[in-house]
């Protein structure tokens, strides 16, 4: 029997910049995932000794995301929803997705008939006009809800009236509608100003045994149950025995140490964005973990302030943006000197630069794991363990 070729259940393939990988099988996606790892770090003696694995794979290689951001624009009197082409302002459609749940689809082509007739204008970069800017969908697996928010160029949308009653009417697990107002030129989403429109302005997700409170405007894994997994091999590698004082750098709004303040005897967040940190302290009050206690401030002040006001400490996760750690942010991550640390990334590149400055500062790196975190793209997310270099090798064992 002749063998059939791999053929993606994508509409969009193989113009669309979104997913490179989807006309992969999924066994070779990982490979390919492996070898980018492998790459990034490969560039750094200090870290040519390291194995890296096969990622872990994805229960779900399609529909996982729980988090959409998409620009709009009207291209020929047709609106486009989707992501912009590399180096330019032009934007491709894929409101058809498969790797967006099937409920955000269904908003999304919605929205797209709902902009034309009722004549609401997309917004245009280069020449400054127009109003409705970015389409940015939350999703629940757990409720089964969606949460919207509208970006738009300025305040005044009066459209958004009958937009909103039109989606209530036509979706009932739409369980919230936030406009957001960004006056400012240039490409970044959201504005500063956020106003309710409809319902709530955040959801509940379940990641294992905790149920997070989610709000519009926080970051949050777009996978869960891969974000499980790694909140999982995080706890293990930590060897817990419940007197541990561990540190959280960009806490965001608390999974990860909630799942550690299950073994420690204390954990500390830490995250710059304010609404995140109250929402950690309401997550943790949720999950019952009065042992948690969260700051919001930058990373490197917040770090030194509260190494400087706990016992010793005994583990430090960090899980910064992708470009990585700041240089002051590093310098008070060493300054803390704790025996160990995790270190959780969106970019093998600045994961492997970070990695060599802890091997020059007096740390080595225990191990590495790949996570497929988002399937049919080339993106990899990577956690590493870091040790003082003597004492390499005391991890536990899967």
């Amino acid at each position: 029997m002749a063998h059939r070729p791999w053929r993606p259940p994508c509409p969009h393939q193989p113009h669309c910049y979104g997913c490179p990988f989807v006309a992969i099988p999924y066994d070779q996606q990982l490979e390919k995932k492996q070898k980018i790892v492998h790459e990034a770090f490969a560039a750094f003696s200090s870290l040519s000794g390291i194995s890296t694995p096969l990622p872990v794979a994805s229960p779900q290689k399609f529909g996982y995301r729980s988090r959409v951001k998409l620009a709009v624009r009207r291209v020929q009197g047709k609106t486009l929803i989707g992501l912009y082409i590399p180096e330019t302002h032009k934007v491709f459609d894929i409101s058809a997705c498969p790797v967006h749940p099937k409920q955000i689809n269904e908003i999304l082509s919605f929205l797209k008939q709902a902009i034309e007739r009722l004549d609401i204008l997309p917004y245009d970069e280069e020449r400054d006009t127009g109003q409705l800017r970015y389409i940015d969908l939350r999703y629940s697996f757990w409720q089964r809800k969606a949460l919207l928010m509208l970006v738009t160029r300025h305040m005044h949308f009066p459209q958004v009236q009958e937009l909103t009653r039109r989606l209530e009417r036509q979706f009932p697990s739409l369980s919230g509608i936030v406009h957001n107002i960004n006056e400012q030129p240039g490409n970044v989403i959201w504005g500063k100003r956020f106003r309710p429109l409809r319902g709530r302005d955040s959801l509940l997700e379940q990641v294992g045994h905790l149920r997070l409170n989610v709000p519009v405007d926080t970051f949050t894994q777009v996978n869960p149950p891969m974000a499980k997994r790694i909140y999982e091999t995080i706890v293990r590698w930590g060897n817990l025995t419940g007197q541990e004082i561990v540190l959280d750098v960009y806490c965001g709004i608390g999974p990860i140490a909630l799942y550690l303040a299950s073994q420690a005897k204390l954990v500390a967040g830490i995250e710059e964005n304010v609404r995140a940190v109250n929402v950690a302290k309401e997550n943790a009050r949720r999950s019952g973990y009065h042992n948690t206690r969260f700051f919001a401030g930058d990373a490197a002040e917040k770090v030194a302030e509260v190494a400087l006001n706990l016992p010793p400490i005994d583990m430090v996760v960090l899980n910064p943006p992708r470009k990585g750690l700041s240089r002051e942010a590093f310098s008070a991550v060493v300054h803390v000197n704790a025996p160990k640390l995790v270190y959780v990334s969106c970019s093998p590149q600045t994961l492997a630069r970070d990695l060599d400055r802890f091997s020059q500062a007096g740390y080595a790196v225990g191990r590495i794991q790949p996570f497929d975190m988002f399937p049919q793209t080339d993106q990899v997310e990577t956690l590493a363990l870091i040790e003082k270099a003597e004492k390499r090798g005391e991890a536990t064992p899967d």
